[in-house]
């Protein structure tokens, strides 16, 4: 009999994932976006659109250059014109005044460098803006950094992977734990000092410390743009940490392709049957508005409506419609089945275009006939931008279903950013104040109100300089651009180096051409 006792499989024992290295360059890069963070903040969030954040993107641009250049990272043909276009456009901020414009360029720049970085490093969905830029752009900008975005803190407080010698771990680890303890006493040091700033003299202290290049911040301000720098540094490092490490390899160009087949659930006719009706609404209502809208082409403004009216009436609406146009016909590219030649598919995206085209000449040239009456605004051009571009992006579209050849997104791609290009240098603001100057001044006998000047801010000092004395312009106009130039040179304060841009440089200097001419007014 066999009293042994039966052989018991031992447990596996947990796998402990080996706690990640960084290199002394990671660490070094961890450091420098922390403080490009702080950066980042003052010149995009509190501060206007300047010189300071034209630098900010060349140094950013500069810190990661050199980087890729000691981790060998050789980027591509797409990753070297992200990079290039961030710097291009970046100049933008030193071209114009402040605006909703500058504000879409900060955005672009922003997408753009984070294309950059991700396509340097990772190029599994595609190597090129494609059939899947929109899934590659997601993961630029969501997956890729917030799988990683922890990651700066340990790069900058554990010793570094290529310092063999112990004691060098052991001081870099010490330096990383000062670091460390520095930054969680910052708040209540701050809530402290706050505190104690009843004190005259000990606040005329502090303002003397903290004042010597950042006048009139105070020290509270300062933790404040700290904090927020945290988060930027983190989701930035984190971008190139996921790119290092291979981070969300699951996505790549096969998995892609799978998951779009999988979306593409709907028969050929629930796809017709659910375009036919929008369809025989737009026929309809060209039909019955036919007069109506081709009066634009010719030049001529139907009866019983005033050009303010018959620009404006509908006008948003038809921007709408030509919007839910792109979006069907890109839903319809994400969910409807494909086969054989997916004749009904390309059809009824085809039709879309063609109506939204017919929309879209429609609408300009209303507006063109409002603008030939009444002179540019900064809307009336953004508007006539935003409908050209959708022409062109639809024509492509259109020509995409004519014939497989036509590479659509890289296309559609190049003219957006073509098309953003021309409105960013051709500074806008300054066109329209120079076109309707020039009309007022050869007799158009538009009036040009205080609103007009306001809006166009520093753009128009110079056009008003030469309105408020011409005698061609109206006492009103000339009224309204004096009490502009009044309140501008009383009431715009000088932003400094980091604010400075060539428009309110021209500004000021038309100022001072100005004030000999006007001492007695």
């Amino acid at each position: 009999m066999n009293n042994s006792l039966p052989y018991v499989q031992p447990a596996p024992q947990p796998v402990i994932p080996e706690k990640r290295r960084y290199t002394l360059a990671q660490k070094l890069l961890a450091l420098a976006v922390l403080l490009l963070g702080y950066f980042y903040i003052r010149a995009f969030l509190f501060s206007a659109a300047g010189l300071g954040r034209t630098l900010f993107v060349f140094l950013l641009l500069a810190v990661s250059a050199a980087y890729m250049a000691h981790a060998r990272i050789r980027p591509n043909a797409a990753a070297v014109a992200a990079g290039v276009l961030t710097g291009l456009f970046s100049l933008v901020f030193v071209w114009i005044p402040s605006d909703w414009l500058t504000f879409f360029t900060a955005v672009f720049c922003q997408l753009s460098y984070t294309y950059f970085v991700y396509k340097s490093m990772d190029t599994r969905i595609e190597r090129r803006p494609g059939r899947f830029f929109d899934l590659d752009l997601l993961k630029a900008v969501f997956a890729m950094p917030f799988a990683s975005f922890g990651a700066l803190f340990p790069a900058l407080f554990t010793a570094p992977a290529d310092r063999r010698a112990k004691g060098n771990r052991r001081a870099v680890r010490t330096v990383g734990l000062v670091l460390l303890g520095l930054v969680l006493s910052a708040f209540p040091t701050a809530v402290v000092v706050s505190l104690l700033s009843f004190d005259g003299g000990f606040r005329a202290l502090l303002d003397g410390l903290f004042s010597f290049d950042l006048p009139q911040v105070s020290f509270f301000e300062q933790l404040v743009y700290i904090v927020m720098a945290v988060p930027v540094a983190m989701y930035i490092f984190g971008l190139w940490s996921s790119g290092s490490r291979g981070a969300c390899a699951g996505m790549q160009a096969e998995s892609c392709a799978r998951s779009r087949r999988a979306a593409q659930i709907l028969p050929r006719t629930v796809v017709v049957a659910a375009c036919v009706p929008l369809l025989l609404v737009y026929l309809l209502f060209f039909v019955v508005q036919f007069s109506y809208f081709t009066s634009a082409f010719s030049g001529v403004l139907p009866a019983d409506f005033s050009y303010a009216e018959y620009a404006r009436q509908g006008f948003f609406e038809l921007c709408a419609v030509l919007v839910l146009n792109g979006g069907v016909a890109y839903l319809l590219f994400l969910f409807a089945k494909r086969t054989g030649k997916n004749a009904a598919l390309r059809i009824c995206i085809g039709l879309f275009c063609a109506a939204s085209l017919i929309l879209t000449a429609t609408a300009v040239s209303k507006m063109l006939l409002y603008v030939d009456a009444f002179g540019l605004t900064l809307p009336r051009v953004y508007t006539l931008w935003f409908m050209l571009t959708v022409a062109l992006v639809f024509i492509l579209l259109l020509a995409r279903m004519v014939s497989r050849r036509v590479r659509f997104v890289p296309a559609a791609l190049a003219v957006c950013i073509a098309m953003f290009g021309i409105l960013a240098f051709s500074n806008a603001p300054s066109i329209v104040s120079r076109f309707n100057a020039d009309r007022v001044c050869s007799g158009a006998g538009w009036t040009l109100d205080r609103a007009y000047f306001e809006q166009l801010g520093a753009s128009a000092v110079p056009d008003a300089v030469r309105l408020e004395n011409d005698p061609n312009a109206d006492h009103v106009t000339r009224s309204n651009a004096r009490r502009f130039l009044d309140d501008y040179a009383l009431y715009h304060e000088d932003g400094g180096f980091f604010s400075f841009n060539l428009a309110e440089h021209r500004a000021r200097q038309a100022l001072a051409d100005r004030a000999p001419q006007n001492a007695d007014g």
